[in-house]
C-alpha cells in the first residue's frame, strides 16, 4: 500500500481543489485572521477565546459544505470538548485550569484537522498523537501557498495584466510593507537620514501608521496559517498510515526471562514497601509515633514521590510489553500475571499516596499543588483501570486514546471542581473544626474565589474577619478598575461575577479606602494601612 502522506503531493493535492473553492477558503481564512485581530489584539483573554473556537469549529464545517466534502462521521463528537474547554476560560480564572484549557483546545483543533477527512482516533497510538501535534502547524504554512497563488490570479492577475493601474495600485500595496522595514533600518543607523525621514512624514502620525502595520499582519500571518490549517483538514488524505500499527515500531528484543527478572524484582520492591504502608500509614498514629514521627509529619513527605512511582510504572509495564518477547500461551500469562501483581501494588501505593495527601490536607490546609495532586491520583487510578485489560488483550495501542481522555478527565475535573472555590471552600471547614486558616493565601486566589471567600468573612471569627475586610475592600477596587479599562473581548464571567457579589456586600467594608500610594495599592481602614496582597498594577 503506497503511503501519499508527502508534501509535495499533498500541496498538489490542494491545487486539485476547484478555484472558486480555493477563493472561498482564501476569503473564510481572512475573516478568521480578522477575528484573530479583533478578539485578541491587545486584548487579555476572556470571551474572546470561545468566540474564536466556535468560530474555527464553523468555518471547518463551512468550507466542507461548500467544497462537498465529507468529514469523519465518528470524529465530529471533537466539537464537544473544544467547545467545553473554549467555554470554561471564560468561566474558570485559575491560572492551571486556563492553561489546561487553551492548551487542550489547540490540540484537540490539531488532531481533529489532521483526521478530519480519515478519522481513525480510535487506532491512533503515542506517536500519531505526537505527529498530528508537530506536523499539523507544520503543514499549515506550507499548504495554503498554491490556493493563495490562484486566489490571487483569479480574483486580481487577471483583471491586472488587463488594466496598468490596477497592477500599479498593486504594486504599491506590495511595496509598502518593504519600503516601512527598510526606512525603519535605515532610520535607525543614520540620525541625519532620521531627521530627514521625520520631517519628510511629519503630517503622518507615524505611531498610528505603525499601530495599523502591525495589526494588518496580525490579520494577514494568522490568515495565512489558517487557510493552511483548512487546506490539511479538506485535502485528501490518501492512504494514511498509522505509525505502528501494522507492525511495531521497534521490534520485541527483550528476553522473557529478562523481563520476568526485572518485572519481579520490582514486585519485591513495591511488596516491601506496602507491607511498610499497611504498618504505618494504613496502622493508625500509634505506630508511627512510636517511631518518633508525628502523623503529620510521616505524611508530609511522599505524596508527589508515589504519585511519580505510580506513573513511572506505568510506562516500565508498557515498555516491558512493547518490547520484550513471550511467544507461547504460558510465558504470555506469566507476564500478564505479574503485571498484574504490579499493577495491583501500584494501586496500594496512590491509596497510601492519597491518604498521606489527606492527612496532610486536613493538618495544613488545602492548596492549588494539593488539589491537582488529589484529582492527579484519582485519575491515575481510574487509567491502572484501564490498562490491565487493554495489557491482557493485547490491545496497549488503545491506552493511548485511554490516556488522552484522562488528560481530558483531569483538566474537565479542574473545571468543574472549581479549583479556587474549591479550596476555599475544603479550608472554611478545616477552620470551622480547628480555627486555624491561612487568610493571606486565600485572598491571593483568583476571582473564581470571590462567593466563597463572602461566605468565609461572614461566618468567619473577628479576628479572621478584620484580616478578610481590607482585602477585599482591595478585590473590589482592583476588579472595578479593570473591567473599566478592558473592552468587551476581555469580559469574563468570573470577574463580572465577583464584582457584583462584592457590590452586593460593600457595606460589610465601607470604612475601608482603597488608594495609590507611590505606585503601590494599599487599604487604608480602622486598624491602620496595608498594603493590597493580590494587587497586580493597573494603567
Amino acid at each position: 500500500m503506497e503511503n501519499n502522506d508527502d508534501p509535495t503531493e499533498s500541496v498538489m493535492q490542494s491545487e486539485a481543489f476547484e478555484p472558486r473553492f480555493q477563493i472561498r477558503l482564501t476569503i473564510l481564512a481572512l475573516v478568521l485572521g480578522l477575528s484573530v485581530e479583533i478578539l485578541f489584539h491587545g486584548h487579555p483573554l476572556g470571551i474572546s477565546f470561545p468566540i474564536w473556537a466556535g468560530l474555527s469549529v464553523a468555518a471547518l464545517l463551512i468550507a466542507a459544505w461548500w467544497g462537498r466534502i465529507r468529514p469523519a462521521r465518528a470524529e465530529l463528537w471533537l466539537a464537544i470538548p473544544i467547545m467545553f474547554f473554549a467555554s470554561m476560560t471564560f468561566l474558570r480564572l485559575e491560572p492551571l485550569t486556563t492553561f489546561l484549557n487553551v492548551i487542550i483546545v489547540l490540540a484537540l483543533l490539531a488532531i481533529w484537522v489532521r483526521i478530519f477527512r480519515s478519522g481513525k482516533l480510535i487506532d491512533y497510538g503515542w506517536v500519531d498523537y505526537l505527529v498530528a501535534l508537530v506536523r499539523v502547524p507544520l503543514e499549515a504554512w506550507y499548504r495554503p501557498w498554491s490556493i493563495l497563488r490562484t486566489s490571487w490570479i483569479k480574483l486580481v492577475g487577471e483583471r491586472g495584466a488587463k488594466d496598468p493601474l490596477i497592477a500599479v495600485l498593486r504594486g504599491i500595496l506590495l511595496a509598502l510593507p518593504i519600503l516601512v522595514v527598510f526606512a525603519a533600518l535605515l532610520t535607525a543607523a543614520d540620525l541625519i537620514f532620521a531627521d530627514y525621514v521625520e520631517t519628510a512624514l511629519s503630517w503622518l502620525n507615524i505611531e498610528l501608521l505603525a499601530e495599523y502595520i502591525g495589526r494588518m499582519l496580525v490579520i494577514i500571518i494568522s490568515a495565512i496559517f489558517l487557510l493552511g490549517a483548512l487546506a490539511v483538514s479538506l485535502s485528501d488524505p490518501g492512504e494514511r498510515r498509522l505509525i505502528g500499527h501494522d507492525q511495531p515500531i521497534i521490534s520485541p528484543f527483550l528476553g522473557f526471562i529478562e523481563t520476568a527478572v526485572i518485572l519481579g524484582a520490582v514486585n519485591l520492591l513495591f511488596a516491601v514497601f506496602v507491607i511498610v504502608q499497611f504498618t504505618y500509614i494504613f496502622g493508625g498514629e500509634v505506630n508511627i509515633t512510636v517511631t518518633g514521627y508525628t502523623y503529620a509529619e510521616y505524611a508530609r513527605r511522599g505524596f508527589g514521590e508515589l504519585t511519580a512511582v505510580a506513573f513511572l510504572s506505568l510506562g516500565l509495564i508498557i515498555a516491558m510489553g512493547a518490547l520484550s518477547r513471550r511467544e507461547g500461551k504460558r510465558r504470555a500469562a506469566w507476564f500478564h500475571g505479574l503485571s498484574a501483581v504490579l499493577v495491583g501494588l501500584v494501586g496500594v501505593i496512590l491509596v497510601s499516596a492519597f491518604k498521606r495527601l489527606l492527612l496532610y490536607e486536613n493538618a495544613y490546609g488545602f492548596t492549588r499543588l494539593r488539589t491537582y495532586t488529589h484529582v492527579a491520583i484519582l485519575w491515575m487510578g481510574i487509567l491502572f483501570v484501564l490498562f490491565l485489560p487493554l495489557l491482557i488483550k493485547g490491545r496497549l495501542r488503545r491506552f493511548a486514546l485511554a490516556a488522552a481522555f484522562g488528560v481530558l478527565g483531569f483538566a474537565a475535573t479542574l473545571n468543574l471542581a472549581n479549583v479556587d472555590s474549591f479550596i476555599v471552600r475544603q479550608n472554611m471547614e478545616r477552620f470551622i473544626d480547628t480555627g486555624l486558616i491561612d487568610v493571606e493565601y486565600l485572598t491571593r486566589l483568583s476571582d473564581d474565589a470571590v462567593p466563597e471567600l463572602i461566605r468565609l468573612a461572614e461566618i468567619a471569627s473577628e479576628q479572621v474577619e478584620e484580616e478578610m475586610l481590607p482585602q477585599l475592600a482591595c478585590r473590589q477596587a482592583e476588579i472595578s478598575n479593570y473591567i473599566s479599562r478592558t473592552s468587551w473581548q476581555s469580559f469574563h464571567w468570573s470577574r463580572a461575577s465577583g464584582e457584583r457579589l462584592l457590590s452586593g456586600v460593600e457595606e460589610s467594608f465601607r470604612d475601608y479606602e482603597v488608594k495609590l500610594v507611590d505606585g503601590l495599592l494599599v487599604v487604608e481602614g480602622p486598624e491602620g494601612e496595608q498594603a493590597c496582597d493580590r494587587w497586580r498594577g493597573w494603567d
